[in-house]
């Protein structure tokens, strides 16, 4: 048969991929590939604790592999700046180079190369990753204030420091490269998956170097605003180049083995076509963004209300001696209900809190933490939800690799408590076309949000919005003052649903007692997300929305790109309903707090 890199990936996560592909006939195609370069892209854009749902793949969500080839064409113009001229972009994957082996027993193992370039003395072989290099950059220690990186620049190259004599602690960070579940490990089991089927197509050429690189976005460059024909140009600013090179040649030659293993585990599924015992591994990746497509089917019980996927807090258990428990391990000891646990283990008091709701089918209410909390809360109330594009290549000035580029805000004004009405009090705005709106923005938010007298810019998790508003201050200093204003006013509905460590202690309150929730349901399911808190106090619901979450957003958005204004307009009334429902879902959650603390249904 023939088998892809990114098969080889899925097949090679656990012993029942191959086996489980076959029986469901689920043949892998060059679309599936396409998924996961999506897939890359979204990776970066949401994080794991917004709540937000995990992204589906459909036709429009596919529209944004149009940004992922921008960054592949960008990575092949500096691969020819970087090495040797010669290097092509082909936005076809069927039309770049391909390596290829068959193996003894006739399974083809083939993959493309995002870049490939070769003179008389080396091979160049560059994949293209949709990230940052952000993570790459951290791995490393600090010691006495100093932080010890793990890698270095060499002219925009990055390379791992070989100097380990001398740093020791450089080696725990150094493995972490050979965790394909890792970070940055990911992207280099990636490549090395592909050095192995160059290694053993028999093409490779005796007499050349061949070097391997990941080439990744520069988390440090900054998009200084210069375009030609309405493209932006990115040139070199302050010693910054766009795309960063990271040479991975001995880091791949050393994965060569290990990977040389999963093959032989796959060809012997292959041959074998069993289904081996069910066992959660690493590669099951539960509760993650790329977790395997046949964990609903090999644990269909942990999709069910109440599994111990839904616990509170980190998903790891410790017992009265100090043991320790992964969730791996706890779900591989048959514990698949929140009720399974042993009360050994629920150590920790939100945990022990969600276990008695649980098996009482009861809620928990501290009203006298939710009470501190809405007494924070200064009138008028600016309920705020921004919504941005973090595009992969940076569009404006000011912005970098994957900035959240804002492009509409709803707010809902909530004079008095409970005095705020769903149209007349809801005020927006929304950018017109794919140009910069920044600045038109900001003059429409701070024209609305008049904290001269007072009051309180409610939003919810507002590390979002605080960061965007301290990256507009940057980008726009002649309203530094007036958004520094704002962001100062802000308060989180979440840390008064949920609870604040830090809010609660200064208003008195001890540490145990503040980093205890303040409410908790059954019907939250283990998340504070505002989608979960909602349906608790009202019968509103996202699902009647033609947009319904944060992800669909961005989509919708980006085709802006693409639209004609009569198409851009009918997607820009459901974007309005759609952010306009987040603000009002603030104003419905705070009145329902209030009524849970005064007793009244």
């Amino acid at each position: 048969m023939n088998i892809s890199k990114t098969q080889f990936k899925k097949y090679t996560r656990c012993p029942r991929c191959y086996a489980l592909d076959n029986i469901y006939q689920k043949k892998l195609d060059s679309s599936i590939e396409v998924d996961e370069e999506l897939l890359e892209i979204l990776r970066e854009m949401f994080d794991e604790e917004t709540g937000e749902e995990f992204i589906t793949i459909d036709e429009k969500t596919l529209a944004m592999l149009e940004y992922y080839k921008d960054v592949e064409r960008e990575a092949i113009k500096q691969a020819n700046m970087t090495f040797f001229s010669g290097f092509k972009y082909e936005e076809n994957t069927k039309n770049q180079t391909l390596f290829s082996y068959t193996d003894d027993n006739q399974n083809v193992f083939y993959s493309y190369l995002d870049g490939y370039n070769e003179n008389e003395k080396e091979a160049i072989v560059i994949e293209v990753k949709a990230t940052t290099t952000s993570k790459v950059k951290k791995m490393g220690y600090t010691e006495k204030g100093e932080f010890i990186p793990l890698f270095f620049n060499d002219k925009g190259i990055l390379k791992v420091r070989s100097d380990f004599a001398n740093y020791e602690k450089l080696k725990s960070s150094y493995d972490k490269l050979f965790n394909r579940y890792n970070d940055v490990g990911k992207y280099v089991y990636d490549i090395a998956v592909e050095r192995y089927i160059i290694e053993k197509s028999g093409k490779k050429a005796k007499n050349k170097n061949y070097k391997y690189y990941l080439a990744m976005l520069n988390n440090e460059y900054i998009f200084d605003g210069k375009y030609e024909n309405n493209s932006p140009i990115y040139e070199q600013i302050n010693n910054q180049i766009l795309i960063n090179f990271i040479d991975v040649t001995d880091i791949t030659f050393q994965y060569l083995e290990f990977i040389e293993k999963e093959k032989d585990i796959l060809v012997k599924s292959i041959l074998s076509n069993e289904l081996p015992t069910l066992k959660m591994v690493e590669g099951c990746r539960t509760g993650k963004i790329d977790e395997c497509g046949f964990f609903p089917i090999c644990f269909s019980k942990l999709k069910e209300n109440g599994s111990i996927l839904e616990v509170i807090g980190p998903k790891n258990f410790t017992d009265n001696d100090k043991n320790k428990y992964s969730l791996e391990k706890m779900i591989n000891l048959g514990y698949y209900s929140l009720g399974d646990i042993p009360m050994e283990l629920l150590q920790d008091q939100n945990k022990l809190i969600q276990r008695e709701c649980f098996d009482n089918k009861t809620t928990y209410i501290n009203k006298n933490k939710l009470s501190l909390g809405l007494n924070e809360i200064r009138y008028p109330i600016y309920h705020l939800d921004f919504e941005g594009f973090p595009c992969p290549l940076p569009r404006f000035r000011g912005e970098k690799p994957y900035s959240q580029s804002l492009f509409q805000f709803s707010l809902h004004i909530e004079k008095k408590p409970g005095v705020c009405d769903y149209k007349d009090d809801c005020y927006s705005f929304l950018a017109e076309d794919f140009s910069d709106c920044r600045e038109k923005l900001i003059k429409k938010m701070i024209s609305l949000i008049d904290l001269s007298k007072g009051g309180s810019t409610l939003v919810y998790n507002k590390n979002y919005e605080c960061t965007r508003i301290s990256e507009l201050m940057n980008i726009f200093p002649n309203y530094y003052n007036e958004l520094k204003r704002i962001n100062e006013s802000i308060f989180d509905l979440l840390d008064i649903i949920k609870t604040k460590k830090s809010l609660y202690m200064d208003l008195g309150l001890t540490e145990e007692e503040s980093k205890t929730v303040n409410y908790y349901s059954n019907d939250l399911h283990g998340s504070y997300s505002i989608k979960k808190v909602l349906p608790i106090f009202s019968d509103l619901s996202y699902k009647n929305l033609e947009i319904k979450n944060g992800n669909e957003a961005i989509v919708a958005y980006s085709q802006f790109k693409f639209l004609t204004k009569e198409e851009i307009e009918e997607l820009r009334s459901e974007l309005i309903k759609y952010c306009s429902q987040d603000t009002w879902s603030m104003v419905v959650i705070l009145d329902g707090i209030r009524n849970l603390v005064m007793n009244k249904k």
